[in-house]
Formats: structure tokens, sequence, C-alpha cells
């Protein structure tokens, strides 16, 4: 029971490939750089002392630069694990310690001794990373018309249903190597999140207010 656990929290925290996805974007900062990509465009910006990515894989063209994307230039993906449309930019976030999970429409975060699940409004997504260092997960949900960010912090989720990243929803990141993390992988005491299924989504539409627990396979 034990290596099960253990190995379903591995499996959480290394689902998605790009460990600081950020988002897909139709529009760029207006200080970002075309480099010529050594091995991948994340590897050739960061090597280079950039904080972020703009990688183009119909253009097959790597833009780094150190501002973060506004609020309005990000695009609706084709997935909840941010496989960004042809003509769209994938955004990295260099130099963070937490790796992306997928996009949600809501996102529980439990609170524990080590964490407590808050919830505030920051200016850019980096604000949200450096705001909770030692969050076990956090969720940031970019408000395009307000220009700011929801930002939520705490412990892995309890919660969640998947949704097609895009405005109105959750981007969702793991911190493996946070305290609670490491106790968890250690003692193997949590259980993965409960995934909402699709009629599950349909049902909890229906009530008022949000649900305590959901129930479907992850």
């Amino acid at each position: 029971m034990l290596v099960k656990q253990l190995l379903n929290f591995i499996a959480l925290v290394t689902l998605v490939r790009a460990q600081s996805f950020i988002g897909c974007v139709d529009n760029m900062p207006s200080d970002t750089n075309e480099v010529e990509i050594e091995g991948d465009c994340q590897s050739t910006c960061k090597n280079q002392g950039y904080e972020y990515a703009f990688w183009s894989a119909f253009e097959t063209d790597c833009q780094c630069g150190n501002s973060p994307p506004k609020t309005f230039m990000y695009n609706v993906a084709q997935d909840e694990y941010g496989k960004c449309l042809p003509y769209d930019r994938e955004v990295t976030k260099i130099h963070v310690p937490f790796q992306f999970h997928l996009c949600a429409k809501m996102i529980e975060l439990s609170s524990s001794k080590l964490v407590k699940a808050t919830s505030t409004i920051v200016g850019t997504m980096s604000e949200c990373f450096d705001l909770c260092p030692e969050a076990d997960y956090i969720a940031i949900a970019p408000q395009w018309v307000k220009t700011t960010y929801e930002c939520r912090c705490g412990g892995m989720p309890i919660s969640y249903n998947p949704m097609i990243c895009g405005e109105g929803t959750f981007y969702g990141y793991s911190h493996p190597s946070s305290k609670g993390n490491r106790r968890k992988g250690t003692a193997g005491k949590k259980s993965k999140p409960q995934r909402l299924g699709k009629q599950q989504v349909e049902k909890v539409e229906k009530v008022e207010g949000r649900p305590n627990k959901y129930y479907g396979a992850l």
C-alpha cells in the first residue's frame, strides 16, 4: 500500500512535460529577442540568462525575454495540459521550482500544519510563485479583463475538475521539493486528489455553491 501511494504521488507531480509552462499566447512583450536555438528554446533562454521563453512550433522560432505576458495575450489551448494551438506560442517561466500539472475550472487545495490554503490577487504569475515558496501546490487564474491573477496557495489538491486552459481556468502547479511534499513522499500518508468525471461535472454544475468533494477516476 505504501509503495502504491508513493507512486500515485510521483505520477501527480511529474505528469506534464514543461515544469514551468505558464500559458499559450498570440502576442509577446516588447522586450523579447529572437535567439538561435541550442537544444531547445527553454534551455537556450535559460542558458542566456532570460526569465521567459516564447516558443512557436509552427514557425520553429524562439524568443526570449524578461517580462511575463500580459493577461490579454493569453489564448485558449487545445487541452488541459497546455498544448498550444499551431499559431500560438508556448510560454515557459525559467528559474521556478514549481512544475505545471494541469488546468482546471476549479482546484480546491488542502491545508496542513506546514501550509495553510490561502487566496489573494496579484499582478503577475511570478508574484504568486514568489508569494508561496513553501506551498505544496499553487493554482493561478489569469483574470483577462481585470489584468490581474487570482493566486491560491496550499497543500496538494483535495479535488479538481480538468478544463482546457484559457479564460476562467486555474493553472495548477505542484512543488515536489516543498517540505509537505517531501514528508508525504516519505510517509505515504496522502492519496491522489479526486478527479471530477464528465457525469460528475454535470451534477456539480447543477448544485449551488462549491462541493466539498468530487468522485471520479484520475
